[in-house]
């Protein structure tokens, strides 16, 4: 079959690639809009008097104000596509190509039988790239939380 011979979708990562932006553009936009909101229009009007373009402005100015809210929304993307469930039982079969999530359920509980030292294992080694993470952006994870709370 000539798509299956020209984008290998089926069993394979590109199939997640391509459905996450699908909860992933809608809920990073619900999130921005709020912090973007809570950036003050007159330091972007005194972008635009000093001679800044519309693009100049959004790089330069608006976005560095707004970097604690863009990494909240990275780390909260992050968390989704790391945690996500049923996209990867759907799309991926193979049991070389699973996920962690997916292959910590497939793999390790057999019926009503639980390999309880691998499946604490493996579910502490899923948690290990996220806390890392969350650590290393902690200032900004909180910044971008309390940004609305206080004006």
């Amino acid at each position: 079959n000539f798509v299956d011979s020209y984008i290998p979708v089926r069993d394979s990562y590109w199939s997640l690639i391509i459905t996450y932006p699908t909860f992933l553009i809608p809920f990073v936009t619900w999130l921005l809009m709020g912090y973007f909101r809570t950036v003050p229009f007159e330091v972007e009007e005194c972008a635009y008097i000093d001679g800044c373009s519309r693009v100049r402005t959004l790089l330069q100015i608006v976005l560095p104000m707004a970097l604690p809210g863009v990494a909240c929304a990275i780390l909260f993307s992050f968390t989704l596509c790391w945690n996500e469930f049923l996209y990867s039982l759907v799309f991926i079969q193979d049991q070389l190509e699973k996920t962690l999530s997916i292959g910590v359920f497939t793999e390790l509980v057999r019926g009503d039988i639980y390999f309880w030292g691998s499946l604490m294992a493996a579910c502490l080694t899923g948690c290990i790239p996220i806390l890392i993470i969350y650590a290393f952006f902690m200032d900004y994870f909180v910044t971008g939380l309390t940004a609305g709370a206080i004006k």
